[in-house]
């Protein structure tokens, strides 16, 4: 039997057809990635901070995360400076959980003798311009979160919220970007942490945290 292949008509009615599927599934596929990146950011932040908190209790001293620039530093440095693609107050750079060892006593910054405990990389590449997760806390200049054995006074950096969210990062980078001043994609979580140390993790409503 001969076959007679396709005609010129047929192929462009196909590739037409595949045209239109793909680009229905494309934002589709873009908001499955965006979500599923905000929900492993979000994950890791919750996780460390609920480690911060058990690890204080169990070693009897205080337990603190800070943002850093360079997690794999001896010893990492805190920092709320901006840099090239991040905010002052976007821990996507990276951050370290560490105890405070006597006679050290700053709690927001790695001294010597201190035992850094975990150290978290740079949520993907952090460069101007690019597309990657990005966690702002509503507390800049103040990057960290310390918790205190049990009786010894609680925790440091309690009311403050972490925003999570993914997309172009934005400029102008600033030193201080307020949480209130970004409008968060409806796939952003938020993380509260209330005074007392308890977390949780909270959708958002109009761009915002609720």
């Amino acid at each position: 039997m001969h076959s007679r292949g396709f005609t010129l008509v047929e192929l462009l009615v196909v590739m037409t057809i595949s045209a239109i599927l793909i680009a229905a599934a494309v934002p589709a596929f873009q908001w499955t990635i965006a979500r599923n990146r905000i929900s492993d950011g979000t994950n890791q932040l919750l996780s460390h901070l609920e480690y911060a908190r058990m690890e204080a209790s169990r070693r009897g001293s205080t337990v603190s995360l800070c943002r850093t620039l360079d997690a794999n530093a001896t010893p990492p440095v805190c920092s709320s400076a901006a840099t090239a693609g991040a905010d002052g107050n976007d821990w996507a750079v990276g951050w370290v959980v560490f105890e405070k060892v006597a006679p050290n006593f700053d709690d927001s910054n790695v001294e010597a003798g201190d035992q850094v405990i975990f150290r978290q990389q740079a949520m993907g590449a952090v460069a101007a311009p690019g597309v990657r997760v990005m966690i702002h806390s509503s507390s800049p200049g103040a990057e960290f979160v310390a918790y205190q054995p049990r009786g010894g006074g609680g925790i440091v950096g309690g009311g403050q919220t972490f925003a999570i969210d993914y997309g172009t990062v934005l400029t102008p980078i600033s030193a201080d970007r307020a949480i209130t001043t970004i409008t968060l994609t409806n796939a952003a979580r938020c993380i509260p942490i209330t005074l007392l140390g308890s977390l949780r993790v909270a959708r958002t409503a109009a761009g915002a945290c609720l």
